[in-house]
């Protein structure tokens, strides 16, 4: 069932029912006001009676069968202790005495109790001959009571009456309501329709560059806002995937001509020394190595969040001197001086061991035969410094970008993927990563953690 349709039904729900609640009490407050009008009669000829006696008792009601009770005319009947009661008068008075052809206004028990002054006047209902009355039954004397009744049929024939009008408008009421709801409802929605159709278009479509037209403040704007709000974000994602493919297809192009090329020039028996063709599988193993290596950053490079099954706490310490003695066997060459504090922080050891190896290669790669590699770890900041070049003040804003590589650095092996998933590793951590240049020469890549569990005391390791 669509809104509109729930709207309409909903409204005209609402009208039936107050329209209902206000026809149910009117009925009710005219059929009280009848009533009491009838019963006010009755009470100012029952003080009439007791005042003057019984010469202003209304004629006695005997009725001949088949007469109708006509306007306002009262009828009265004596009552005594000794008047018998009339045969199936029960207390609700559905019965009447029969004697011969005339007809007796019921008497009852209570109305001989009334008689007998034990017990004080009421109001009752009956029907004789097909006539509906309303009576009363009063005391006027010690031992007499006198029942005078009136007929309630003009009373009946109007709340009938009305009883039909109320029912005719709340029908009607209904029928407006569900008019008037389907009518307002589909005003109402008209924006949601538009918005709607509008965002079907844009999946149609496909184009991640159209938006949605924003106009007032209403939900549907700033639904409309949030929505395209989304389409940003998603269209951003897009151009960095798609940026992220024509970089890596252009990265592996190259290491694979490369490496196509040399097996090409293996499969040739015979056309190289043995010293050459040594020398050639070497490269192949080095191609393949640093294929291997450029895939893996850009696997690296895809991931954006750290599950929280896969957090724990990490020395941070730990894995920076583990990433140091890995530098130390791979390039015996190369002085790493490291000034560590322990740090203890929540995060994934084997990330943090690539931001880490990331920082070192970048520094060994740039840094300058015979001068150290600074590492420094205090106040949940990690230093790395070599004494290389530098940063280019051009090249300093790019740094962390995918894939950038700055002009000097076209001709050395690498993805240009090494800074960007440091920085990426530091945001999933919730560290920044920063890059500067010493003042005395050299580069800096520092990653600050935000604050923590503190480590228990040790002695930091110096060399």
């Amino acid at each position: 069932m669509s809104i509109r349709r729930r709207l309409a039904i909903g409204a005209a729900l609402a009208v039936a029912l107050a329209v209902a609640a206000a026809s149910l009490a009117s009925y009710v407050a005219v059929r009280a006001q009848l009533r009491g009008d009838v019963d006010d009669s009755l009470r100012q000829q029952v003080e009439r009676v007791q005042r003057e006696g019984a010469r202003a008792l209304p004629p006695p009601g005997i009725f001949r069968r088949g007469e109708r009770f006509g306007g306002p005319q009262v009828y009265s009947q004596v009552v005594t202790a000794d008047t018998p009661v009339s045969a199936g008068a029960g207390d609700r008075r559905r019965g009447v005495r029969e004697r011969l052809d005339d007809v007796q206004l019921p008497v009852t028990e209570r109305d001989l109790q009334v008689a007998a002054g034990t017990e004080r006047a009421y109001f009752w209902d009956a029907e004789v001959q097909g006539v509906p009355l309303r009576g009363v039954t009063a005391p006027v004397a010690a031992g007499v009571a006198v029942e005078l009744a009136r007929s309630v049929d003009e009373v009946q024939s109007v709340l009938r009456g009305l009883g039909i009008i109320l029912l005719v408008v709340t029908g009607a009421g209904v029928a407006v309501g569900a008019g008037l709801g389907w009518v307002v409802s589909g005003r109402a929605l008209r924006p949601v329709t538009e918005f709607t159709s509008q965002t079907e278009s844009l999946a149609d479509a496909d184009d991640l560059a159209r938006r949605l037209p924003v106009e007032g403040d209403d939900e549907i704007a700033r639904l409309a806002r949030v929505f395209n709000g989304t389409l940003d974000q998603l269209e951003q994602s897009a151009e960095v995937q798609r940026r992220l493919v024509a970089d890596a297809s252009h990265e592996l192009r190259t290491p694979l001509a490369s490496l196509r090329a040399n097996i090409e020039v293996l499969q040739q028996p015979g056309t190289l020394p043995p010293a050459e063709q040594e020398a050639l599988l070497r490269d192949v193993v080095e191609q393949t190595d640093e294929l291997g290596a450029l895939v893996t950053d850009i696997v690296r490079a895809g991931e954006t969040t750290v599950r929280e099954d896969e957090a724990q706490d990490v020395r941070l310490d730990h894995v920076v001197l583990a990433a140091i003695e890995r530098v130390r066997r791979l390039h015996p060459g190369v002085l790493v001086l490291e000034d560590l504090s322990p740090t203890v922080i929540d995060g994934v050891p084997e990330r943090l061991g690539r931001l880490v190896a990331n920082m070192l290669d970048n520094a060994v790669k740039w840094n300058a035969p015979g001068t150290p590699i600074e590492v420094t770890l205090h106040d949940r900041t990690l230093r790395v410094r070599d004494h290389g070049p530098g940063f280019p003040h051009a090249d300093l804003p790019h740094v962390f970008e995918r894939f950038y590589r700055s002009a000097a650095a076209r001709g050395t092996p690498g993805s240009g993927l090494g800074l960007s998933i440091v920085a990426q590793v530091a945001q999933m951590h919730g560290a920044t990563a920063t890059a500067s240049n010493a003042p005395d020469g050299g580069a800096i890549i520092e990653v600050a953690f935000s604050q923590g569990p503190a480590a228990s005391a040790s002695s930091p390791h110096m060399s």
